[in-house]
């Protein structure tokens, strides 16, 4: 699984817009869990910053968003200071 090409959408607001619309962050939130590799992590990460600009109130109340965000960065600054 792979939010790159739904990234590459998120171009215009429109498009952002859209993208919430039908449904899509419930992905976002299921591609930030431990079960998916770094890179795709960071895609979805990126997307997710990407459609902020125009739906950070969507973004906000998906269940499991925040929490997401927050232990994917939790785990990344572990790493980089060697804890893991």
């Amino acid at each position: 699984m792979n939010c790159q090409a739904i990234n590459n959408l998120a171009v215009t607001d429109e498009n952002k817009l859209k993208i919430v619309e039908a449904g899509a962050l419930p992905l976002y939130v299921k591609l930030l869990s431990p079960e998916y590799d770094e890179d795709i992590q960071e895609e979805a990460i990126h997307g997710l910053r990407i459609l902020a600009s125009n739906c950070r109130d969507s973004i906000i109340h998906e269940p499991g968003c925040l929490d997401g965000c927050y232990l994917l960065l939790l785990f990344f600054m572990r790493m980089r200071i060697g804890e893991l």
